[in-house]
């Protein structure tokens, strides 16, 4: 089964017929999307509607399949072989999908009730903890996730580039103003806690933007890749990372107790923070290396 070979065909044989994709997608029962998708190679027809395609387009199944038209009949063990095949990768994808989506729902629900223990302003030191715990528990979660997914039948998600840089470009953020936050603090200790008061409430709001923004950058990229990539999981655990630091961040300056401790522990934070996010990589990286020997 080669998905680009059989979206030229699809397209060739639908401009033959003098079909607009809109069109074919009425006569199918589908998106005019699903049929820009099948044409592009980013997904296969599902099982269900090969046999209707077959018949609207005067293809074979056993070419759509294939994705090629054959001037000689092929052997119908081969045919009937390869459709059993793309049966049961179209089941793999339906239910890594389904695992996708409860995982993603598991995450996100997770982590808006972690950030509201966090940015409420009434945490103390052992939060700190928890908080660490935390990141490593939902990027366990998504990569259990991305290991249940099984086969992937995509091209690749491009657009992930643009979310990871969000990620990482959030956390710069968080630690810099921190950093800047640490500057203020060893310069007026003895306003301290007219520093914490008053420039902590503004920190503290750009940390809730930070978290919100990659908490809804998160949930759109899942959203993205279920309806185009086919389920695959986003494995942007920068964003993550970014949500969690900006946590940490927060329920720091709520337990702000003496200039020491806030500048060993911003420190110890984000370092905590970007080794559990590079692990979560490294192990995505070879759940990765591993699904596609698998395919081969």
């Amino acid at each position: 089964m080669d998905k680009q070979k059989t979206g030229e065909l699809i397209k060739s044989a639908r401009i033959k017929k003098g079909y607009t994709q809109v069109e074919l997608g009425d006569l199918l029962g589908v998106t005019n999307k699903a049929i820009s998708r099948w044409e592009k190679g980013d997904s296969f027809p599902d099982i269900g509607v090969i046999e209707e395609l077959s018949r609207i387009l005067d293809i074979r199944i056993q070419d759509i399949v294939i994705g090629e038209i054959k001037e000689q009949n092929i052997d119908s063990e081969t045919a009937v072989t390869e459709v059993v095949r793309v049966a049961k990768l179209q089941d793999k994808v339906k239910k890594r999908k389904f695992i996708s989506s409860g995982v993603s729902c598991i995450a996100a629900g997770y982590m808006l009730v972690c950030g509201w223990y966090s940015f409420r302003g009434q945490a103390d030191n052992s939060i700190l903890g928890y908080l660490t715990v935390s990141l490593a528990i939902v990027i366990a979660i998504m990569l259990a996730g991305e290991k249940s997914g099984g086969v992937h039948m995509h091209n690749g998600n491009a657009g992930g580039r643009v979310y990871n840089i969000i990620g990482f470009a959030s956390m710069g953020y968080c630690f810099i103003m921190m950093i800047a936050c640490s500057c203020i603090f060893n310069n007026h200790e003895a306003d301290l806690w007219k520093i914490a008061r008053y420039i902590g409430k503004i920190i503290n709001v750009q940390l809730i933007i930070v978290f919100v923004l990659n908490l809804a950058v998160l949930v759109i990229q899942d959203y993205i890749n279920e309806h185009k990539y086919e389920g695959v999981m986003s494995e942007a655990y920068s964003l993550v990372t970014a949500c969690f630091m900006s946590m940490m961040y927060a329920c720091f300056l709520h337990t702000l107790s003496d200039i020491h401790s806030f500048n060993k522990y911003i420190m110890i934070i984000a370092v905590v923070a970007v080794i559990e996010m590079l692990a979560a990589y490294f192990i995505s990286f070879r759940i990765k290396k591993h699904n596609w020997s698998f395919e081969k």
